[in-house]
Parts: structure tokens; C-alpha cells; sequence
């Protein structure tokens, strides 16, 4: 009796196929800017282009304190420190940024048939994903018909050497949001 169960288990596990896929997930999180620049440091003096202005401040990015340092040369002062605070905008991010990368892999098997567009037959329930969309652009939209949402769609099969293409009508089963498609007509 126990090697009945024991080649019954056997037989059930061997007939158990199910698709597996590998799915990975990678995620850049960049680090909060929780305050703007702070304790501003400005030193400008003449320069033989005009003026060289240096900026030294300190910026709150993440949980630690920054500082920032950058120097630029302007025809004023205006110009000049403005130069600087992009320059050390820069070279603070460049330290700080990716703050994090993050990634995950999960293999997952499931006994759910992959939705594909295949060939369908009049009657049959499908996913709106199990057909084409139609090849000419006026016949893509969605229309009413007796109070139901339908579209056309474009069917293509190769058979001895020739490529036929059917055209064909789908309508959807209820107002559902996502529910099952109805193929009305293929011609």
C-alpha cells in the first residue's frame, strides 16, 4: 500500500509542469535633500577677467551634513558666485549620488498559461491581449455596439507557402473593468 502512494506522489510531482521565469528588479534611490544651502561662505576678490568669487556652504542630504565648495570667474560678482554655486551644486551631488542601488531577483513558476496572441476561433472568450490590433489606424478604435464595447482586430496565419490575414470583431463579456473578450465575427 505505501508503494502505491509512494508511485502515486511520483507520478502526480513528474506530471506537475509549470513555467518559470527569473524576474529582476533594480532600483536607484537617490538620498533626500532635507534642507537647503546653509551658513554661506563668500569670498570675492579681483581677478584679471573680472571677478573670482568662492562659495563654502553647507546642505542637508540624506542624515549627514555636506559641505559644499565651489569656485567660478565672472565679469561681476553676480556671475561669478553664481558660477561657483553650480560648480559646488555638482561636486556635492557627485559625492552623494546613487546614494543606493538596490536589486532583488525571485524565480516565480506558475501554472497560469502566458497570455500570447494566438488564433482564435468564433465564439471563443479571450483576453483583448489574445488578438491583434488592427493593421489600418481608422479600424483600431474602440466602438458601441447594442450597449458593448468592441473592436476589430487582424488575425495572420501562414498556411502551404501563403500568408493569410482574417479580420475579425471582438466584443467585451461585461462592463467589468478587466474582463474577458467575446469574438463575435472572423472573416
Amino acid at each position: 500500500m505505501k508503494r502505491l502512494i509512494i508511485a502515486g506522489l511520483v507520478l502526480v510531482s513528474i506530471n506537475a509542469v509549470a513555467d518559470c521565469y527569473v524576474r529582476s528588479n533594480v532600483r536607484l534611490s537617490r538620498a533626500e535633500i532635507n534642507a537647503g544651502p546653509t551658513d554661506f561662505q563668500k569670498l570675492v576678490v579681483p581677478d584679471v577677467a573680472g571677478q573670482k568669487c568662492v562659495v563654502r556652504y553647507r546642505v542637508h542630504i540624506g542624515d549627514v551634513w555636506h559641505t559644499a565648495e565651489g569656485s567660478g570667474i565672472g565679469k561681476d560678482e553676480g556671475s561669478a558666485c553664481a558660477q561657483a554655486m553650480d560648480i559646488s551644486r555638482g561636486r556635492v551631488l557627485a559625492e552623494v549620488e546613487p546614494s543606493r542601488v538596490t536589486s532583488d531577483t525571485q524565480m516565480v513558476c506558475s501554472d497560469v498559461t502566458d497570455i500570447r496572441i494566438r488564433p482564435v476561433r468564433i465564439g471563443e472568450t479571450v483576453w483583448e491581449s489574445e488578438t491583434d490590433m488592427h493593421r489600418h489606424e481608422q479600424e483600431r478604435k474602440y466602438f458601441d455596439y447594442k450597449q458593448t464595447k468592441c473592436r476589430m482586430f487582424t488575425e495572420r496565419n501562414a498556411k502551404d507557402r501563403n500568408l493569410y490575414t482574417y479580420q475579425g470583431i471582438i466584443c467585451k463579456v461585461d462592463t467589468l473593468p478587466n474582463s474577458k473578450w467575446l469574438v463575435v465575427d472572423k472573416y
